[in-house]
């Protein structure tokens, strides 16, 4: 069943895409994937700390990207790989060789919503930490994220609020300063931590005492 839900979800992303793809298939791809693209200096809500010259700069650009990769990568081995208890290597045999129906049975039970909301917002918190640029439509998301994950890692409530309300003020600096920039990316640089503590604190069904 998971892996036919795999298979309809890619085929679901090609579909969606085939009016272009059928189009200009080399256009849609490299502007889907546009690593060379410029963003303004003057819009970043996130980056202003840096300066004009780092923020444009192709360097910085391979470092953040490097970052989200290498982020992902360390949440996915220690944290988000947990339900189906396999390593990285193992992803690649699961993929070639499906593992059996009770063995997905009981990966779908430990997968539980706990473990789908905290790693869908801790890799969200990644991407917009190891982001370009931010712009203010992306508090929408950070708004309600950050608290839940803070929370979750089980940190003390005065360590919460305090880290939600400087998150509130520096988002709501218009234009962003150098202060109000450093204080979003700390922010996020918290939330990031308080995602990968959170998933660590996760209890899935095999690992719960019998009382």
């Amino acid at each position: 069943m998971r892996l036919f839900a795999r298979h309809t979800n890619g085929w679901m992303q090609v579909v969606l895409g085939y009016e272009f793809l059928g189009t200009n298939a080399r256009s849609y791809l490299t502007r889907a994937f546009e690593f060379s693209r410029q963003f303004m200096f003057k819009w970043t809500v996130n980056w202003r700390f840096v300066g004009e010259e780092t923020f444009l700069s192709k360097p910085f650009s391979i470092a953040l990207l490097s970052a989200h990769v290498v982020l992902l990568l360390a949440f996915l081995h220690t944290r988000w790989l947990r339900p189906a208890n396999i390593s990285l290597a193992g992803v690649k045999r699961m993929l070639l060789s499906p593992p059996s129906q009770q063995q997905q049975e009981i990966i779908t039970r430990r997968v539980t919503p706990d473990f789908v909301l905290t790693t869908v917002l801790s890799a969200m918190m990644i991407g917009c930490l190891c982001a370009r640029s931010l712009h203010y439509q992306f508090y929408a998301y950070i708004a309600w994220s950050t608290p839940f994950l803070l929370w979750r890692a089980g940190l003390h409530p005065v360590v919460v609020y305090a880290v939600w309300a400087a998150q509130e003020v520096a988002w709501n600096v218009y234009p962003s300063t150098i202060a109000s920039s450093l204080v979003v990316v700390g922010s996020l640089a918290v939330a990031v931590g308080a995602g990968w503590l959170a998933s660590g604190r996760i209890a899935y069904p095999s690992e719960k005492k019998k009382e």
